[in-house]
């Protein structure tokens, strides 16, 4: 690491405390995140725990707090300064902004890499270890398909589609970024060492970890990884999933987050390798054919960052995308004419309308719902994320809030997380 990116001493003291916290509670806990919003900084939750002040923490807790020392995790932060290893707390401004609204955001980061790509068109692939050479082909295809798009591939660093993920992204000369279920210095899989240093010699990847170096890959590392690798993403491509496969717990932890889930469609349906997929595709995952499938989830809620220009689009879609005179005049003019047709061809409306008695209808009692409703009302059809952007709303109150303004009839749930009010 050099001199410019080693942490001052005052940076050091704070990263011991959050590393600390790490060593006490562990990856994914369900009580480190509650804890920091009620003390907001890591060294007073360290003195109310060493206090004794927190009632609520489990035995193992307690002597976890007992065990670490302050002086063992400040070995840690030297370790990671002399091997360059960033530490990103959640406080952080380099901490990545869609982890930050995930149901549970990992409190400590460990990376090395290009930090950059965190912040950058991200699109996770998962699938299986041992996979067919037809899920092999769709995820080398879809790579290269997407790579003139300014994507960003996203994976769990595991042997099969994971690695041909991460591999094809470089041959095309996209940015990937691994996420590991173990500590970041640990070389595993040990198939994979000669990517990872691909990854990190030529600038165009980033390996993440929410555990501390030195933690070994033990199973119940990769469901709680998991939800870091959709959480990094704006949506999840399942390539190929089993009916116990791991990908199955990344596409649910989507879900949860309001992501979009993009299934690649079975060639048999009746192998089991794709046993997975199938409910995923009954309950509303997105089947993805090409890779317009993906720019037209995406478009829906970031029209401005999915660059169209050099692609070559089909009309009906570009009529959805959009497109300007130099791109796709053709589009343009035939989206011109319909627009033209519309406003002679529109009734006046009728003062006793339906529509009319929706909006003097009661908002929502709740408060949160009536800005939500509103916010639709007034935008039109809305991505969820942007929602939740838009209100600067945690994503998670923002779908709980959706559900229930959906069931009481005032909003509806589109194709790709889309909502808008009725």
């Amino acid at each position: 690491m050099s001199e410019t990116t080693v942490p001052n001493p005052s940076q050091n003291d704070k990263l011991r405390y959050w590393v600390w916290l790490m060593l006490v509670f562990g990856a994914a806990s369900q009580t480190l995140p509650r804890l920091l919003r009620r003390y907001r900084d890591p060294a007073l939750l360290y003195d109310a725990v060493q206090n004794a002040q927190i009632r609520e923490l489990t035995s193992q807790e307690r002597e976890q707090a007992k065990k670490y020392s302050l002086n063992m995790a400040e070995s840690i932060v030297y370790f990671c300064s002399r091997n360059q290893i960033e530490l990103i707390p959640m406080d952080d401004e380099r901490y990545p902004s869609l982890l930050r609204d995930i149901p549970l955001p990992p409190v400590l980061l460990t990376a090395q890499g290009n930090l950059e790509l965190m912040e950058t068109l991200t699109l996770t692939i998962v699938g299986a270890r041992r996979p067919s050479p037809y899920s092999e082909k769709v995820v080398q295809t879809l790579v290269e398909q997407l790579a003139p798009c300014g994507f960003t591939i996203v994976s769990g660093f595991a042997t099969g589609i994971d690695a041909i993920s991460h591999s094809a992204a470089l041959q095309y000369n996209m940015p990937t970024i691994a996420v590991l279920g173990c500590g970041i210095n640990v070389n595993y899989p040990k198939e994979n060492a000669a990517l990872r240093n691909r990854m990190l010699s030529e600038g165009k990847g980033l390996i993440l970890s929410e555990f501390l170096p030195g933690t070994q890959p033990i199973p119940p590392n990769f469901p709680k990884r998991n939800r870091i690798l959709s959480g990094l993403s704006y949506g999840t491509v399942v390539a190929e999933a089993s009916a116990r496969s791991g990908s199955l717990v990344t596409a649910n932890c989507a879900l949860e987050q309001g992501k979009t889930v993009f299934c690649v469609p079975p060639h048999d349906v009746f192998d089991p390798r794709y046993a997975g997929v199938i409910p995923l595709l009954r309950e509303g995952a997105m089947p993805l054919f090409d890779h317009h499938d993906v720019l037209y989830a995406y478009y829906l809620s970031m029209p401005h960052r999915i660059r169209l220009t050099d692609l070559e689009v089909p009309a009906a879609q570009s009529m959805i995308y959009g497109s300007d005179d130099s791109a796709m005049p053709k589009t343009k003019s035939f989206s011109a004419k319909t627009k033209q047709t519309t406003t002679e061809e529109a009734p006046v409306p009728d003062a006793s309308a339906p529509s009319q008695e929706k909006n003097s209808r009661p908002l929502p009692q709740s408060e949160r719902e009536r800005s939500i409703y509103t916010w639709l009302r007034d935008h039109g059809d809305t991505h969820v994320n942007d929602i939740a952007d838009g209100l600067d709303l945690p994503l998670g109150d923002v779908l709980e809030d959706l559900m229930s303004l959906e069931l009481e009839g005032y909003v509806e749930s589109l194709f790709g997380k889309q909502y808008r009010a009725l």
